[in-house]
């Protein structure tokens, strides 16, 4: 008797919970992997910062410094226009990167999350990552 009362209160803790949503595992710096199937140019440094909260997506192309809106719900996520400001590309690999991912944005339309990776994907199940991401380390202080 005393094992059921309990676990009916665990119960009731558990459903006052708010949702869990889970667009909020999305948020923080994410450095890009692979674009398309294919590592970074050598010595490319290339993220993605998801702020799901005020619908933003911003972060470093490879060549210049972006911000586009985000939209997000459930697995679905889709990034709307991206304003950049330009600057010169440090090296031919830089701009390469800069314009596959430029390529790319525009198509995601969902994710998953596995841990610290992300992969961003087209709406087609079973299609290649878009792109792959891994969380970015804490700077320390």
């Amino acid at each position: 008797m005393r094992l059921t009362l309990l676990a009916v209160a665990a119960l009731a803790l558990v459903a006052c919970e708010p949702a869990h949503n889970a667009s909020d595992d999305l948020d923080g710096r994410w450095d890009v992997q692979e674009i398309a199937g294919a590592s970074l140019g050598q010595g490319v440094d290339v993220w993605l910062e998801l702020d799901t909260a005020q619908g933003v997506v911003s972060g470093f192309s490879g060549c210049n410094a972006f911000s586009a809106p985000l939209s997000t719900f459930s697995d679905s996520l889709s990034i709307g226009a991206i304003s950049e400001q330009q600057a010169e590309c440090p090296s031919a690999e830089a701009a390469t990167d800069e314009a596959r991912l430029l390529a790319v944005l525009p198509n995601v339309q969902r994710h998953i999350r596995r841990g610290a990776s992300l992969e961003l994907l087209p709406a087609q199940q079973g299609s290649e990552a878009l792109l792959k991401l891994r969380l970015a380390e804490p700077a320390a202080d």
